[in-house]
């Protein structure tokens, strides 16, 4: 078979090739199919492998022009993948242009590519390096702050009624649910949200081993969606109360956060301070080195990748306006009008995507067997009922899992190029960090726009989660706060 397979244009990703087989080649095709069909092919009035071959040709026409068409088209693929090794992305386009044992075969191939990207050296990239420089003040302030916000209570259950203040064990259950209900931790407090209100009022005032039932309606914005503007009533048994505990600012207080002294206690605060901002500092020189990979690199991208990723953002976006209306929220955004800066956004994850995966293979930065553990069981967390499964779910599908662990292992490639760039130190305190977050990390954005909180911090958006305190009782279980 003379087959031919010539490349007509490469425009951007796309490679378009047109590929030909004479008529008499394309005949002999044909011919031998039906020879190798005849010898096996049952049909009635004939035995095995004796019909004719003009029956065979007449009765399988159809079939026959189907399976050459097939085996003329992967062969034309297989020499596309040969002779250009071309790294494809998605599915390539097969249009057919004539195929018959008169004028022969004809199709075109439009192949969509993916980048070949060649590193440059990491070092080319400047970078600014934030050096948190916490003051003893800063400190001082930050264990004072805990001090007057502290609940501490007393190790051994009292007798008695639960006051306000006190710390309650109770086994809260569905009224008329299934399952034996749960234990869970309340602080009583007369600030907590309208919505646990009921909670915390029907438990002040119980001694160890009363019972009551309370109502709880949930409001249309709660995280939970299935128990969203529902009411559900709970049966609740009080099971011990721990009180209050008044404390001085001395080595007692200090003892509650497993220090010997107010100087362990401060030490261990600046340690504090210091990590909860490191994450922030983290995500800003993190938005550098993703600006400077973005503005180096120019590559044409295939338009299949492009479109998905701006479907996923766009999407998520008109959820979250849909949501905000539902809410009565007045939302100054016009969809069409950020429409192309959508488009610019999905261009740029996806060519970072594209280099970041680059970066791992090159440098052949993986995640260890513990650090995946981890990403599994931080996940997990987040439905501490369904624990085990959620582990369990990952475990037994790998694809999943690797879209998990992905921001872990892009955190861990833009460390590796932030190492290797060339960078200039600055010295900031807790005070000075909001400004340089503003327009960097979700939070401190420039102005309230919408636009604005989505577009600029599309690369460090914070991972899903629950908020503490925002969990159903007996469904997804009333948080230890109770809030």
């Amino acid at each position: 078979m003379s087959l031919s397979v010539q490349k007509v244009r490469e425009q951007g990703a796309v490679i378009d090739f047109k590929a030909t087989l004479v008529s008499a080649d394309y005949a002999q095709e044909l011919n031998s199919w039906f020879s190798k069909k005849s010898q096996t092919v049952r049909l009635d009035g004939f035995r095995p492998g004796k019909a004719p071959l003009s029956v065979v040709q007449t009765r399988f026409a159809d079939e026959a022009n189907r399976s050459v068409l097939n085996t003329i088209v992967d062969k034309v693929l297989r020499i596309i993948d040969k002779d250009h090794k071309i790294k494809v992305a998605g599915q390539p386009k097969v249009t057919i242009e004539k195929a018959d044992s008169k004028d022969g075969f004809e199709c075109s191939v439009s192949v969509e590519c993916l980048p070949t990207i060649e590193l440059k050296d990491f070092s080319s990239i400047s970078c600014e390096e934030l050096v948190l420089d916490i003051s003893k003040k800063e400190v001082d302030d930050a264990v004072d702050a805990l001090f007057k916000r502290y609940k501490g209570h007393e190790k051994d259950p009292k007798n008695g009624k639960a006051a306000w203040g006190d710390k309650v064990t109770a086994l809260i259950k569905e009224k008329g649910g299934h399952g034996l209900g749960q234990e869970q931790d309340v602080i009583l407090s007369e600030d907590i949200d309208a919505t646990w209100m009921p909670l915390h009022k029907g438990l002040h005032g119980k001694a160890i081993g009363e019972k009551t039932e309370v109502v709880i309606t949930y409001p249309e914005d709660f995280q939970e969606k299935n128990v969203a503007s529902k009411s559900f009533t709970y049966e609740i048994e009080m099971k011990s109360i721990y009180a209050f505990k008044m404390f001085k600012l001395d080595s007692v207080f200090a003892k509650e956060f497993d220090c010997e002294d107010l100087d362990g206690l401060h030490n261990k605060m600046r340690e504090t301070l210091m990590n909860d901002q490191k994450n922030l500092i983290n995500l800003y020189h993190k938005r550098q080195i993703l600006d400077a990979l973005n503005n180096q690199y120019k590559m044409s991208l295939p338009k299949s990748s492009v479109d998905f990723e701006f479907q996923q953002i766009w999407k998520k976006l008109q959820d979250e306006v849909a949501a905000a209306r539902v809410r009565g929220e007045k939302e100054d955004i016009d969809l069409k009008e950020v429409e192309a800066e959508y488009q610019e956004i999905a261009e740029r994850r996806v060519k970072l995507g594209f280099l970041i995966s680059e970066i791992a293979k090159e440098h052949k930065i993986t995640l260890t067997n513990e650090e995946i553990q981890r990403e599994v069981v931080s996940e997990a967390m987040k439905y501490p009922n369904q624990f085990k499964e959620v582990v369990d779910f990952y475990i037994k599908n790998p694809r999943v899992l690797e879209k998990l662990i992905a921001p872990a292992i892009e955190d861990k490639v833009v460390g590796f190029v932030f190492d290797k760039s060339k960078k200039k130190q600055t010295k900031i305190t807790i005070n000075d960090l909001p400004s340089k977050l503003r327009g960097v990390v979700p939070g401190y954005e420039d102005d309230d726009k919408l636009t604005s909180k989505k577009s600029k911090n599309v690369d460090n958006e914070p991972k899903e989660g629950k908020s503490e305190g925002q969990e159903a009782p007996a469904k997804k279980a009333v948080t230890k706060e109770g809030k």
